[in-house]
């Protein structure tokens, strides 16, 4: 049989075990809380949630399952082991970063922040190199479920840039529960036989536990391992699949370049500390660039006047049947301009019939729309891209430490 079907046949078996672990259901409890955040944010902006908290739940489970069966397969391919121990330290300490911001779940900070204490100190005792591993597999199942799913529970939101304009982008939030089979070296039955093992090839494996130099050969047995994955971003620059997948690319370099520091600090501890550095300010460059580059770039939405574009039609709304679409702009409503949110809330909930003027392209057409009894902007289905009067938005500006950092070199 192969070794990746013996793996999913363990992996299969170790799902109870996950599904009976407190510390799983923690995980996934946050997740459902940050998930109930994003859900306020959308009725502030759609006046309702785009889809209900348990189905974000459920598809967060489903996905971090299949992240977690291939970060199983990464593991034990390339033979990173573990300490139990060490990664329960680092999995409270992203938890308790997490209550800071949210992008500090990621083990980059926490791991890097106690490799860093335990190369400093000597406490804890860690298999620095080891760990780092872990972190840049975990960073590469990342990369590949912001693929699959970075973008799912994206949704509009009036975006404030640096210079105070108001544009209109999309906020990505997505967070997955991570159930993970990796490796546990046991020092006193080194060498021994474990039955039923899965034969791997003579190079394996790549990053060897510490203290193992001197042995030639090394008995390593999988056991449960949980760890939260989280992505949030803002697009402005470009639609949240594109954006979700330049983020990916980004991530996946960096995930191949710790692995490879990990692998170096392996062979020669000294070179450990720029494995252990980078970890942390690696991943946060990587954001504030990310960052940057939606605050600088040109808006897929902007508009300032005259009328009012369209930014998304939602599904089975009005707005949809009557053949509306993201980009059209509203010139007219009944006759009259429309050049602010308010302004067409006013005459959408005091009329039960209106007549739309809108601009698509270089052409122009008439729309008839019949509204309910309590017509308005979330009966009509419409979000519009936000004109300056929009009193909801969310902050492009990024606060980070290495900014001031970055803004040097680009001097420079």
């Amino acid at each position: 049989m192969p070794p990746i079907w013996e793996l999913a046949g363990a992996y299969y078996e170790a799902l109870e075990e996950f599904f009976g672990n407190y510390m799983f259901w923690l995980v996934l409890g946050l997740i459902a809380w940050q998930f109930r955040r994003s859900e306020k944010m959308e009725r502030v902006f759609y006046g309702r949630p785009r889809q209900p908290l348990l189905g974000r739940v459920l598809l967060a489970l489903v996905f971090g399952l299949i992240g977690g069966f291939i970060g199983s397969l990464l593991l034990t391919g390339i033979g990173i082991s573990i300490s139990i121990h060490s990664t329960r330290y680092v999995l409270l300490l992203s938890l308790l970063l997490s209550l800071i911001h949210m992008r500090f779940i990621c083990f980059a900070y926490s791991g890097g922040l106690l490799s860093l204490i335990s190369l400093i100190f000597g406490w804890p005792e860690l298999d620095v190199a080891s760990l780092l591993g872990l972190i840049a597999v975990l960073h590469c199942v990342e990369s590949i479920l912001m693929l699959m799913s970075g973008h799912i529970n994206s949704f509009p939101v009036a975006v404030r840039q640096p210079s105070g304009r108001l544009v209109g982008g999309y906020s990505l939030q997505m967070f997955w529960p991570l159930p993970l089979l990796a490796l546990v070296f046991i020092p006193h039955i080194a060498g021994g036989t474990a039955s039923g093992g899965i034969a791997m090839p003579s190079w394996w494996p790549l990053i060897r536990p510490a203290g193992t130099d001197n042995l030639t050969q090394l008995t390593l047995y999988m056991t449960p391992l949980l760890a939260g994955l989280g992505y949030g971003d803002l697009a402005v620059t470009m639609p949240p699949k594109q954006k979700a997948r330049d983020s990916a690319i980004r991530l996946l370099g960096y995930s191949l370049v710790l692995l490879g520091l990990a692998w170096l600090g392996s062979k020669v501890p000294a070179l450990l500390p720029l494995g252990v550095l980078f970890a942390p300010l690696g991943h946060e460059m990587l954001i504030v660039i990310a960052n940057q580059r939606e605050q600088e770039g040109k808006p897929l939405f902007a508009h300032d006047g005259p009328g009012l574009m369209i930014m998304e039609v939602l599904d089975g709304s009005l707005a949809e049947r009557a053949g509306l679409r993201p980009h059209d702009i509203i010139l007219t409503v009944n006759g009259q301009e429309v050049e602010t949110i308010a302004q067409l809330g006013t005459i959408l909930q005091s009329e039960p019939q209106v007549v739309m003027t809108i601009m698509r392209g270089h052409y122009t057409s008439t729309v008839v729309l019949v509204l309910p009894i309590d017509g308005g902007p979330q009966q009509l289905g419409a979000l519009m891209v936000p004109s300056q009067d929009t009193g909801a938005y969310v902050e492009a500006r990024l606060k980070s430490p290495l900014q001031p950092l970055l803004r040097w070199w680009q001097r420079g």
